[in-house]
């Protein structure tokens, strides 16, 4: 028996909740990884540099991927790569071996980044209302349950090690129920038909695509820097710019003060990032609704307000209350803008299926790339409270949204004619 639309739903929801839980706990863990190696904030950005080179990389065959084995397939095989990576990498004995093993699970995020946006794209088509943006909803669902899971591990002073190994073996049961739900080739039109246009170079130049793309990289930009460096920023308002590396291991030789400080700020990193996936998971959830009622413009211009006022609270001098309600504002008014902003791509007439999201991936992973590394030597350089304060850029280029939305809508129509 074929799945229907909401067993789908279901599937997709679980899996984007399954990459989300392993990102929300292993993100407030590198710290303790980055000590471990010994580097600093600069060099250690270089692993997150490789996991975005590889999906660059990797990112030209997704297409082709898509319409070799369909979309479910995909992501049942990426799924299990990645829990498999995530187990080793953040085990890996030393830094050059940690950064390879990032690289390696970068390869497989743009086949099911494309592959689960194709099914909730899909999924959304055949119910006939807005569910795109409850679905990512549930990836940030997945990076708040990880983030605060963490949190209160290393409180109880175990080692994150051990979490993030249970979650990564427990996940493997969730896959292949998902694997089971998730719409089958002959369900979705752009996978079963069999007049498949070939992928062609001129795609990827597409203007009105490239567009809409910029908003792909401030979501990615902000998402990104908030996710992977948040911990990192927390630790500096508690411990200062510039603070001594020193392992896990040898904070029972610090005096007690220091230790209880360094610990301290380890419980808040993981906070902090609950603080910031749990209202973006509200900020998606509500989304179908917010979108139904203010249209895709008006939730990202008042989403860019929203997150603009979350920087400026999240980058005060001192870790406070504050500092919480500055993490969550940016999670919630960015929350609805790589959800949206995919669907309105995939939405392009006349590009082979996959082509579209990939078109997006790509520009949001460019974006992905660059922002790492910047923000890492930035921070270790000139402070990451200053270099996020920077950031306010990005959700100032939301209160556009208006008029470059309704500028591709009317580029769209022109190429249906």
């Amino acid at each position: 028996m074929l799945p229907t639309p909401q067993r789908a739903r279901v599937s997709a929801s679980l899996i984007f909740f399954v990459y989300g839980l392993l990102l929300g706990t292993y993100f407030p863990f590198l710290p303790f990884v980055k000590d471990r190696f010994g580097v600093g904030e600069g060099l250690f950005s270089l692993s997150l540099l490789a996991a975005a080179v590889g999906a660059l990389l990797s990112l030209p065959l997704a297409p082709l991927i898509l319409r070799w084995i369909g979309s479910r397939k995909a992501i049942f095989f990426t799924s299990l790569f990645y829990l498999f990576m995530v187990f080793l990498m953040v085990g890996a004995p030393n830094f050059p071996l940690f950064v390879g093993m990032f690289f390696t699970l970068g390869l497989t995020i743009s086949t099911w980044e494309v592959s689960a946006n194709t099914q909730a794209s899909e999924i959304e088509n055949q119910m006939g209302k807005p569910i795109m943006s409850s679905i990512h909803g549930f990836w940030s669902l997945g990076t708040f349950v990880g983030s605060v899971c963490m949190a209160g591990w290393l409180a109880l002073e175990l080692n994150g090690l051990y979490l993030i190994w249970l979650l990564a073996l427990s996940a493997v049961f969730v896959v292949f129920y998902v694997f089971q739900g998730l719409l089958r080739r002959e369900q979705i039109t752009a996978e079963s038909t069999e007049e498949r246009p070939p992928i062609k170079l001129r795609y990827l130049f597409y203007g009105p695509l490239l567009v809409i793309a910029v908003y792909q990289i401030i979501g990615f930009m902000l998402e990104s820097s908030f996710q992977d460096w948040g911990a990192f920023l927390v630790r500096e308002l508690v411990l200062g710019h510039g603070h001594e590396i020193v392992p896990e291991s040898q904070w029972d030789q610090l005096p007690a003060e220091d230790a209880q400080a360094r610990r301290r700020a380890a419980v808040a990193g993981g906070l902090v990032l609950g603080c910031f996936t749990g209202s973006m998971t509200l900020g998606r959830m509500m989304g179908d609704f917010a979108v139904a009622r203010l249209g895709r413009a008006g939730t990202l211009q008042i989403g860019g307000l929203i997150a603009m006022i979350g920087i400026v609270l999240a980058t005060l001098p001192s870790l406070d209350l504050i500092t919480y309600i500055g993490f969550a504002l940016v999670g919630l008014g960015t929350a609805n803008v790589a959800p949206q902003v995919i669907k309105t791509a995939d939405s392009t007439p006349g590009l082979p299926p996959g082509v579209a999201i990939a078109i997006i991936t790509a520009v949001g992973l460019m974006a992905f790339m660059a922002g790492p590394v910047t923000i890492g030597f930035s921070g270790e350089l000139f402070s990451f409270r200053r270099t996020f304060l920077v950031l306010m850029i990005f959700p100032a280029f939301l209160l556009t949204a208006g008029i470059v939305l309704r500028w591709f809508e009317q580029s769209r129509t022109k190429q249906q004619d």
